[in-house]
This record gives C-alpha cells, sequence and structure tokens, in this order.
C-alpha cells in the first residue's frame, strides 16, 4: 500500500463531505449557502482546486503523498522514513478573526506564521481552528468566540536539539502568543516511527474539530486556576462556520513551504495542474463517489 493509502484520506473525506452536505440542509445558518455551495464541494472538476472541494482535496493529498514518500524514502512494509521529521505547531492572537468574518486574507498570516521556520526544511498549511466558546476571563484573546488560524508544519533536516533551541526562541520573542495562557505559541514533537502516514494525513485532512477553552473551577497547588481546552467533532452550524472560512481559498492559499519543502509544493501544484488539463481534455462515462461523472480524483486514481 501507498503512503496515500496508509493515510486513510479518501475515507476521512468521503465522511466529512457527508457530514457537511447533510449540515448544508439541517444547520439553523443554511441560509448562508445554496446549490451553488453544494456544487463547489462536489464538484468533479477540482473547482481550480478549490480548498473545500472534494476531488481537489484528493488530487492534492494524491501528489502530495507521492512527493513526499519520494522525498523521505517512505517504506511501504513497515511505514517508515529515512529520517527524522517533527510536526511543528504555530499559533498567534494576531491571527484570529470573528467567527462570522468571511473572505479572510491569509496573506498577512503567512508572514506571521512562516517567518518562525523560515530557515528550516518544511511544508505546511494555514487551516483555521473553530473556537465556539472562550472563557473570555484570564485569557489571552478577549472575545467569547473566534477563528484562529495556525500553521501545522511538517519539519526535517535539523535534530532535535536544534529545534528545541528554536522552539524556545520563539516562545521567548512572545511573537505567537496561543489563546489559552497555559499552552505556548509554538509547539514541537518528532513524529514517532511507524506514525508519519497519520502525521500526514492530520495536515491533508478536512477540518472536523472544535475547541472549547473553560477556566477550571479549583485552583491547583500553586493557587493558579487553569484552562482546559476541550475538543469534539464539530456540530452542523460549525462545519457550516469552517467552510464559510475556506469557500474562498484555494489549496495553494493554505499551504506554504521552505527550504526543500518548496521543491515538494511547487511539484504538487504542478502535478495538479496538470492532472486538473488531463482531466478536461478527457470524456469519461463513469460516475464519480458522489454519482456525477468521473472526477478529477477518479482520473488520478486510476493512473
Amino acid at each position: 500500500m501507498s503512503l496515500f493509502k496508509h493515510a486513510l484520506i479518501q475515507q476521512h473525506e468521503d465522511d466529512a463531505v457527508g457530514e457537511l452536505l447533510i449540515a448544508f440542509e439541517t444547520s439553523r445558518k443554511r441560509h448562508l449557502v445554496d446549490e451553488d455551495d453544494e456544487d463547489l464541494v462536489v464538484s468533479g472538476d477540482g473547482a481550480s482546486l478549490s480548498a473545500v472541494n472534494s476531488d481537489a482535496r484528493l488530487c492534492w493529498a494524491h501528489f502530495l503523498c507521492r512527493e513526499m514518500a519520494g522525498l523521505l524514502s517512505y517504506d511501504d512494509v513497515f511505514r517508515s522514513i529515512n529520517q527524522p521529521v517533527f510536526l511543528v505547531t504555530l499559533v498567534d492572537i494576531g491571527c484570529a478573526r470573528a467567527s462570522n468574518e468571511f473572505n479572510v486574507d491569509l496573506k498577512p498570516m503567512v508572514r506571521r506564521l512562516g517567518k518562525g521556520l523560515h530557515d528550516c526544511n518544511y511544508i505546511g498549511l494555514i487551516e483555521p481552528g473553530l473556537y465556539p466558546y472562550i472563557a473570555t476571563v484570564g485569557a489571552s484573546l478577549d472575545r467569547s468566540q473566534c477563528v484562529s488560524w495556525h500553521l501545522h508544519a511538517l519539519v526535517w533536516g535539523i535534530d532535535a536539539k536544534r529545534l528545541k533551541r528554536l522552539v524556545a526562541k520563539l516562545n521567548r520573542t512572545k511573537k505567537y502568543i496561543p489563546i489559552s495562557p497555559d499552552q505556548t505559541g509554538v509547539d514541537a514533537r518528532r513524529v514517532r516511527d511507524g506514525e508519519f502516514a497519520e502525521t500526514l494525513a492530520y495536515l491533508l485532512k478536512r477540518p472536523t474539530m472544535a475547541y472549547r477553552l473553560a477556566k477550571g473551577e479549583k485552583p491547583n497547588s500553586s493557587g493558579e486556576i487553569k484552562f482546559h481546552q476541550y475538543e469534539g467533532n464539530m456540530r452542523p452550524g460549525e462545519r457550516l462556520t469552517s467552510y464559510l472560512q475556506m469557500r474562498h481559498l484555494s489549496l495553494p492559499d493554505l499551504w506554504i513551504a521552505s527550504g526543500d519543502g518548496k521543491k515538494v509544493l511547487k511539484a504538487t501544484i504542478r502535478q495538479c495542474r496538470m492532472a486538473i488539463r488531463r482531466f478536461e481534455r478527457a470524456s469519461t462515462g463513469k460516475q464519480s463517489r458522489f454519482g456525477r461523472r468521473g472526477g478529477l480524483f477518479d482520473l488520478v486514481n486510476d493512473q
């Protein structure tokens, strides 16, 4: 099996799209979408690599997995890679927006979040983290709910000690401030042996979780009352909010890279666009996963 198959991207995408389409029909916010939105999600042509289009996301994942597998000599049997890789997350309240603020400009966030890792080899994406509830008293962000745009990046070509020093340095600058005072703005962990596929899938999957930040009722041994972050599956209205946050964006808008990661990103974009051109030239009567004519991912997956 390939890295793409091991990551179970298609299964997750089909499930997530099914839940999203149900939200289109049942959410109290359903007046914010119409038939054009459903077409944007399930259109078989990839919708110019729209960040919310299913075929586009699967096509992107297919080629990105191929590039990363080649770069890191992914072993299909042992699910191993040839060097240490780290999952690094950067968060800052300056990248938080109101949950009803759509058509968000990501360019300032790309500069702000990507700057911290500009000397590293990495590829990652900026995605919306939905906070439907925030206990505002004592929190870093003075609002009761928000969308926190943050960066998840896979970093390689650096040893653990050097990365640890970099993370500590970035946290000391206070340029990356998390929503919860009990967290850090920059966090890194090494990808465990045999878990690279699952970690890459974490970046490639459509957002499906929502987060709630609550304040503890009892103080700890130091007399401090801590914040607790809870996560759970998005409710229908929350799925719609997440969709609306990304509706205007393409996948190349969300993904950023530096060092050798730029080659991976450029190759992924190039192959996706080549696949779209092949799809436009092709004539097929096959049915897609959503009961439509064979889509972009069907063409790519058959190769």
